[in-house]
């Protein structure tokens, strides 16, 4: 019975209470550093009465956690074993980590897997060499589909299917110019391939980026080295070679998901 209510057409219903944590909750997503309370208050522009009680039951559930010295509040650890019991990311997340380590520590480079989800794309595995210069993406991080390597190979590799699933989540969160002007630029992308792409974010950064496919052949993710080149010409390998090791470590990826060409 409860199904078939959830089935019907949505209606838009109130619960104050839950609205006001969750809106906690995405607010210190946002926050690595955390928020004092009265900061909370003042973004969500509701009252420090009004939130006492939520942050109390948030940091009583281990949700949230005050570092005492600062008195700020900050996600806690226990999203992250949340969302890694979700099989498919836990099994990416195994499956690609000793690829990933491998990768970081022949290039010298961070590394990070990229995968879609509720119309953007959102870091779920990131490793950093062992190396005093790196630059890397927070793991958790969301991440533009539209202008961005690893939203590039996703869209541009993804099945017809696939595709209209995404756009259609996609449309809440981008215009529909900017998605068509995506789409546009992605129309000479071949897919199975690599994709090198200067940052739009950080000057002198080259993204590089290949897919990663399930046993089915469907898009799965895309792994992406945010390719930092040395002034002093220290690199270990050049923009070339590690492309070729990108390639090669996501090719490797696929096949451990029962991919084959």
């Amino acid at each position: 019975m409860v199904q078939a209510n959830l089935n019907k057409k949505k209606t838009n219903y109130s619960a104050p209470a839950l609205e006001k944590g969750l809106d906690i909750i995405e607010l210190l997503s946002s926050e690595p550093d955390g928020l004092r309370a009265n900061e909370i208050a003042e973004r969500l522009k509701k009252t420090y009465s009004e939130l006492f009680r939520m942050l109390v039951v948030l940091e009583q559930r281990s949700f949230i956690e005050c570092v005492s010295d600062t008195d700020k509040f900050k996600l806690s650890i226990k999203f992250f074993s949340l969302a890694n019991r979700f099989t498919p990311l836990k099994k990416l997340h195994n499956v690609s980590t000793p690829t990933l380590r491998e990768l970081a520590f022949e290039i010298e480079q961070s590394c990070h897997i990229v995968a879609f989800y509720s119309g953007e794309g959102h870091v779920v595995v990131q490793q950093d060499p062992i190396s005093d210069r790196i630059f890397s993406v927070r793991l958790g991080s969301t991440v533009s589909m539209l202008d961005t390597c690893s939203g590039k190979i996703i869209l541009s590799n993804a099945s017809d299917i696939q595709k209209s699933g995404m756009l259609k989540l996609m449309k809440d969160k981008y215009s529909s110019d900017l998605i068509n002007q995506c789409l546009t630029s992605i129309k000479s992308l071949k897919k199975h391939s690599l994709l090198k792409l200067p940052s739009k974010q950080v000057h002198g950064v080259c993204d590089i980026g290949y897919p990663v496919f399930d046993s089915s052949g469907e898009i799965l993710a895309a792994l992406v080295v945010p390719f930092m080149e040395f002034l002093d010409g220290s690199n270990r390998l050049n923009l070339d070679l590690a492309s070729d090791y990108v390639r090669k470590a996501a090719e490797k990826i696929s096949y451990d998901f029962g991919y084959e060409k």
